[in-house]
């Protein structure tokens, strides 16, 4: 694959990546009031690799497994930061004028949960979070969805590395 190649097929399966993680965020968003949500979220989180990989593998497949090892990791790169683009930009929009006190809930409910966990407050962890809360230092939607788009390509990054050597692995480099 050409450089120009590996950034066009990034940015066309990066549309899809990012579809999928906007789902994942959604559910994840709303198994606060579903059991069934939470365990659709984590089913989610879970087959991220597999998604990935099936995404990777047909775009090698599609360049007659020609690709090598950099190109692909490029490629893994570009699709989960055009994914993280899509899905940080609906994070936000849905933190900042759906769900507006989502931060606030989710914060109130942690220090709900370690009170009942540990009644002594024997690791001040309550007292922390109730200190952020009552100084009003939650964070905004906006710096959510950065931390989230910063935290999804890193992880995919280092994640395509590893997808890149099982590619290359099961489908080697053909002649061109």
């Amino acid at each position: 694959m050409t450089p120009g190649q590996v950034y066009r097929e990034g940015a066309y399966k990066g549309v899809i990546m990012g579809i999928y993680l906007t789902l994942l965020a959604l559910l994840t968003m709303w198994s606060e009031h579903s059991a069934l949500l939470s365990a659709a979220s984590l089913a989610m989180l879970c087959y991220i690799p597999f998604f990935a990989y099936r995404i990777m593998c047909k775009t090698h497949k599609k360049y007659f497994c020609t690709s090598d090892f950099a190109s692909l990791w490029m490629l893994g790169i570009a699709i989960f930061i055009g994914g993280s683009m899509i899905c940080a930009l609906c994070t936000y929009a849905y933190l900042q004028y759906i769900d507006t006190d989502f931060i606030y809930r989710q914060a109130t409910n942690a220090v709900e949960l370690y009170k009942e966990l540990d009644p002594e407050n024997t690791s001040g962890l309550t007292d922390i979070i109730q200190g952020i809360i009552d100084n009003n230092l939650l964070p905004s939607p906006i710096e959510v969805a950065v931390e989230m788009l910063w935290m999804t390509t890193f992880f995919g990054s280092l994640l395509s590395m590893l997808l890149s050597a099982i590619i290359r692995k099961r489908h080697p480099k053909q002649s061109a």
